[in-house]
């Protein structure tokens, strides 16, 4: 590699919410940092974008101790920002009705989450059994990476849209580096010098409603067949009276075309939970749709990847890897893989920037 002053300490990959999260608290650092992604935050019509089609509401299903600090970190800065950004996060009541009994444990943040109880039988929404509430956040996708956005442009942080195919290529396309942090989320599946296996697509379909009395969170906590469905509605922060409507996750489906009989399904079941999304209408039929929407989440097996990757630019797969990113073979670098949060971007993104920071200052510490 050249023996020139570096115009970016960080190349990040990856413009999703784990990419810019990252990409902020290592601008923070005084790091410059410089952002390459196919997809940019603007791209909200962009299926194979996981970031723009999220519910993004909070409500951790982390499975670890690890997960359940990412979780906690982000719903702390949640509370600051619902203050400081209302129309991009919003502070709501969360009720999650079930009808059989046993079928819903207790989740692991009833201590976490303000307000946390089991509803009293008159509480219960007509046609459950139990119930719990507690308060949480919505947030509002666009607004949200548009916030982190205009922090990053704030820090002098660039945007770079482009394709790469190869992780060597990003050592050297923007001028030399000796650091890229691999946050493409599906893209790992195929990038060479990655092809995680592991990575695969978890379809997720929404519906996008107009309903500006409907406050509150719902999650029906029935299991479904197929497993694979979901019914929740998330109010959208902000003057609109969007709400998402939700849902299903399909691993390893592809298809980013409506399912008119998913959609359908959710209508009916978002009606029974929340009959006020008709807005004084007396069916499901009487909710007003903006848009079915369809977005692939970026999925791995045995969860997110998350860790410091040593390595020498050219030695993997050399013979497939485009000519500029062999520019700087034989150069001893590093990457930080950060990719396959599947559904819990949102709710995970402050947590995970935190320990990659933690992670991107020790290595330039032992340089």
């Amino acid at each position: 590699m050249p023996e020139v002053p570096p115009k970016y300490d960080v190349v990040i990959l990856g413009a999703g919410v784990i990419g810019l999260s990252i990409a902020l608290e290592t601008a923070r650092r005084g790091l410059k940092v410089g952002i390459i992604a196919r997809d940019l935050p603007d791209d909200v019509h962009s299926a194979a974008f996981a970031s723009p089609w999220a519910g993004a509401n909070w409500a951790s299903f982390a499975s670890n101790d690890r997960e359940r600090k990412w979780d906690t970190a982000t719903f702390e800065r949640l509370g600051k920002w619902a203050k400081s950004h209302p129309d991009m996060v919003k502070r709501r009541q969360v009720i999650y009705p079930w009808t059989t009994e046993g079928v819903y444990p207790e989740p692991w943040y009833k201590d976490i989450v303000p307000n946390y109880r089991k509803l009293q039988p008159e509480e219960v929404p007509s046609g459950f059994r139990y119930a719990i509430g507690f308060d949480s956040f919505s947030i509002h996708p666009h607004r949200f990476n548009t916030f982190l956005v205009a922090q990053l442009r704030d820090l002098g942080v660039e945007f770079h849209r482009r394709t790469v195919s190869s992780l060597d290529e990003a050592y050297t396309v923007l001028g030399p580096t000796r650091l890229v942090v691999n946050a493409t989320g599906l893209g790992a599946r195929s990038l060479i010098g990655v092809a995680d296996e592991k990575v695969f697509p978890g379809r997720g379909q929404t519906i996008l409603v107009k309903a500006p009395s409907v406050q509150g969170v719902f999650g029906w906590k029935e299991p479904h067949t197929p497993i694979e469905q979901q019914t929740y509605v998330i109010p959208r922060p902000g003057p609109e009276g969007h709400v998402i409507l939700g849902g299903c996750n399909q691993p390893r489906n592809w298809d980013t075309q409506p399912d008119m009989a998913i959609a359908e399904r959710i209508l009916k079941e978002a009606f029974q939970v929340c009959p006020a999304l008709s807005e004084g209408g007396a069916s499901w039929k009487d909710i007003e749709v903006i848009s079915h929407n369809v977005g692939l989440r970026p999925c791995r097996e045995g969860g997110m990847r998350l860790e410091m990757e040593k390595r020498i630019i050219g030695q993997n797969n050399s013979e497939l890897v485009p000519r500029l990113g062999l520019n700087g073979s034989g150069c001893e670098v590093a990457c930080l893989h950060a990719y396959g949060i599947a559904s819990c971007g949102y709710q995970a993104s402050v947590g995970v920037a935190e320990e990659a920071i933690g992670l991107i200052v020790d290595y330039f510490a032992g340089l």
